[in-house]
């Protein structure tokens, strides 16, 4: 293994693990490795060494690559949920957050479960963010086991998570409007199917509720 081998397999190394420690780092180590690849070429190691070198990295980048994501994402200090519906739920379930009462969620590997009531309603104490990657949505089973319900483009299930996203209700107090934010997921086979919505709708506005928003409502 003369000089030049050993450049030609340190930038293939180099290239390899760039993308693990910076952000967008594929785009650096992608060009770092391709010169690998020609510098170990000219090299004087055999035809059969060369492409082990050059073919491992590129073998294994992508399972270690999502290895490396998932520990990441487990051990990272974000806001990891699980939405835990009743069996037989659809419609829209909401989560009213930033509640000065509390609801007290247990923490599952890392992630907190939000239980909802039958009524398809979670009070959550501080700011709530659904973002795709971070939340999980299941259906309770009358024997206890959760089933996941997926996006429709995910799975071919006819109940599915049909949206999510972040809304507000209009409530006037003292002459005063104002909106009491909440994020919602919507569970079904249609977007025509409210089941509980109108319910729970009234059960907001009429102020069963009291967040950091309004004042107490009895």
């Amino acid at each position: 293994m003369n000089k030049i081998d050993k450049i030609g397999i340190s930038l293939l190394i180099l290239g390899f693990l760039i993308p693990f420690f910076i952000y967008f780092g594929f785009i650096i180590g992608l060009p770092i490795y391709i010169i690998g690849i020609i510098t170990l070429l000219l090299g004087n190691l055999n035809i059969k060494q060369k492409l082990l070198w050059i073919l491992i990295p590129a073998v294994l980048f992508y399972p270690v690559m999502k290895g490396y994501s998932s520990i990441s994402f487990y051990y990272a200090d974000i806001q990891k949920v699980d939405l835990i519906l009743p069996y037989d739920f659809k419609g829209t379930a909401i989560i009213v957050d930033n509640v000065d009462f509390g609801q007290t969620f247990e923490k599952k590997n890392r992630r907190k479960q939000i239980i909802f009531d039958e009524n398809g309603i979670a009070f959550y104490p501080t700011e709530l963010e659904l973002q795709s990657s971070r939340f999980r949505v299941f259906l309770k089973q009358k024997n206890g086991q959760l089933k996941r319900v997926l996006l429709s483009s995910e799975t071919s299930e006819r109940t599915t998570l049909l949206a999510y996203g972040e809304s507000s209700f209009e409530k006037t107090i003292e002459s005063e409007i104002k909106y009491i934010p909440y994020d919602f997921v919507r569970i079904g086979e249609n977007f025509t199917e409210q089941s509980n919505s109108e319910k729970r709708s009234e059960l907001i506005k009429k102020g069963k509720i009291k967040t950091v928003y309004n004042n107490v409502y009895n």
